[in-house]
């Protein structure tokens, strides 16, 4: 189904980017996740819903490229012109919040090469926001960096996904879904991804999971 963690070794994770002022890093990597089991258990004081899920990363991912230096502030380039490059997209928001956790005022830029179709539920937004904190984390030494504690606090703050794409592989995950627990890898599977031409929001989903569909009287054609 894809790797359990992602390899180290492959052609792609291998290539290397300047980076200003700093040591060459490996690109991040981006995967996309599927939710092989996804269970609504109850609803939160805090208004979201309490899950129980499956989470596994495959192979299929983004490319995210991340420099540090330059001129203070995060820009972003993205090759999806249906994107934004500002604080929508979660990415930017993980670089700002990142350097605001710091306490420092260096420069990144963004790039970032979308394959992980938008709005498919395969976690796209979170797995480019959780390598730009893994790449920054990795970079950003000797100045400060965050403990794990508190990059875990900072990949809750910006997403429930979040937790779980910063290190990927096969977890359960309860609450928001953003309590982790990681598991022994499965044996490895092809997945079909059927993707159609329309997305779809998070937040409009749960806002219908009342709702029941009567399947009675279907059958198979």
């Amino acid at each position: 189904m894809g790797p359990d963690r992602a390899p180290a070794d492959d052609a792609d994770a291998g290539r290397r980017f300047p980076v200003r002022s700093r040591e060459i890093v490996e690109a991040p990597r981006a995967h996309a996740k599927l939710n092989l089991y996804l269970e609504i258990v109850g609803r939160r004081p805090d208004g979201y819903h309490e899950l129980r899920t499956l989470f596994q990363t495959i192979d299929l991912r983004d490319d995210v490229r991340v420099d540090l230096g330059g001129e203070p502030g995060v820009r972003c380039v993205v090759d999806d012109a249906d994107l934004p490059t500002d604080e929508r997209n979660l990415a930017v928001r993980a670089a700002k919040e990142w350097l605001r956790a710091t306490g420092r005022a260096d420069g990144i830029d963004l790039r970032i090469v979308k394959r992980i179709p938008i709005g498919g539920g395969l976690g796209g937004g979170s797995s480019d926001a959780a390598a730009v904190l893994q790449s920054l984390q990795r970079i950003g030494g000797p100045a400060p960096v965050l403990p794990p504690a508190a990059l875990l606090n900072l990949a809750r703050a910006l997403g429930a996904d979040v937790p779980f794409l910063l290190e990927g592989g096969f977890a359960q995950g309860t609450g928001r879904g953003d309590e982790i627990a990681p598991l022994p890898p499965p044996p490895p599977v092809t997945c079909v991804l059927i993707v159609p031409p329309f997305g779809t929001e998070t937040a409009k989903v749960y806002a219908q999971a009342h709702l029941r569909v009567d399947l009675r009287g279907l059958r198979a054609e």
